[in-house]
């Protein structure tokens, strides 16, 4: 079994193997996160759900001969077109009044204001705007370890600097991948934190491809000179 192997390798069948499988790989972990999300998706908003039920009785009233499809889509329709008026009228009239309105309304509730809160903040962050939280956060590097270990690219969460166990720290939150906005809160001592020149969207990029888009978003004066050969 071992030379038939190496008779692979030597022959260029399992390289061959290799490139069609890591040109497809892309494409294979979109398609199933896209189809894990859709699962999702359906799952809490299909017509098996409450809310999809809600909706087609809604498009059944529209739909011809009572066909349940039709009016399964008719209703989501219809949601569209309002989440789509909602937004032409918040852009348009009064976008900031509409949203400090609701914000504050929901932050009061006692259990929702709670999820809620965190929540927007991320929003806020996708959204690419100007808002406070987006503006006091930076791509930073990270030390991990002690004499030399490794290193990992975060997001500082702010400036302020908080006391324990008789060393100062920062609040840095550490991205995930495939999914960064699932990572995690950590403390690390202040002079193990250095800024780094880089744009929360290239970060974002890092983690989204599994660390592939490296070479192409972090920029080129963090790049290491190779040494010089004899």
């Amino acid at each position: 079994m071992r030379n038939g192997i190496t008779w692979l390798w030597r022959n260029g069948i399992a390289s061959t193997f290799l490139t069609g499988l890591f040109a497809l790989l892309p494409i294979v972990i979109t398609v199933g996160i896209m189809l894990w999300a859709g699962g999702i998706v359906r799952e809490w908003f299909g017509p098996g759900s409450w809310l999809g039920g809600i909706l087609k009785s809604i498009g059944l009233r529209f739909a011809p001969e009572n066909n349940e499809n039709l009016g399964t889509i008719i209703g989501w329709l219809l949601v569209l077109i309002a989440i789509w008026l909602v937004g032409m009228f918040v852009k348009s009239f009064a976008r900031y009044k509409t949203e400090e309105f609701f914000h504050n309304l929901l932050n009061r509730l006692p259990l929702v204001g709670a999820i809620y809160r965190p929540v927007s903040q991320v929003v806020g962050m996708l959204k690419k705007d100007d808002s406070a939280e987006m503006k006091s956060m930076s791509v930073i590097y990270c030390e991990f370890g002690m004499n030399g270990g490794g290193g990992f690219l975060a997001l500082l969460a702010g400036n302020k600097v908080f006391r324990f166990g008789q060393r100062e720290c920062y609040v840095v939150y550490i991205p995930t991948s495939p999914v960064p906005m699932s990572g995690a809160i950590i403390f690390v001592p202040v002079e193990a934190v250095h800024p780094v020149d880089m744009e929360i969207d290239d970060l974002m990029q890092i983690y989204f491809s599994l660390g592939v888009m490296s070479e192409q978003v972090i920029p080129s004066r963090y790049e290491a000179v190779p040494p010089e050969r004899p």
